[in-house]
């Protein structure tokens, strides 16, 4: 890992959130506001706790494709407890299901895990 992946993770993030505040200015910022509500209660502890959630969506984000959301999902997943062990085996689960798309993807997660690793200590 370079510090220049792990430095596009935290950028990554660091977009995602620009975007959303940019996003949240225009007359789409209701739908964008309906949208947050939802994920916000859809992520509640539940029959799953928050931290099991996040592990999913980081499954889920690797089967997508999705770096940013990798990235966000692994700084979540982190606030709440996760740990990089944790986050690894989720991805493989995603591995199971999505086979080498997912495999590649896997350099994304653990640089998202060493990116947003302070959070963790």
């Amino acid at each position: 890992m370079t510090i220049e992946h792990v430095e596009a993770m935290r950028r990554a993030t660091e977009e995602l959130a620009e975007t959303m505040k940019r996003l949240s200015t225009t007359p789409y910022g209701s739908a964008l506001s309906a949208w947050r509500r939802f994920t916000g209660t859809a992520h509640e502890d539940g029959a799953l706790a928050r931290k099991e959630k996040e592990l999913i969506a980081i499954a889920a984000s690797i089967i997508k494709g999705c770096e940013r959301c990798i990235s966000y999902h692994v700084r979540s997943a982190t606030a709440v407890g996760a740990t990089a062990d944790e986050m690894i085996e989720a991805g493989f689960v995603a591995v199971i299901m999505d086979g080498g798309p997912a495999l590649a993807h896997f350099g994304v997660l653990l640089d998202a895990i060493e990116a947003h690793r302070e959070v963790m200590t």
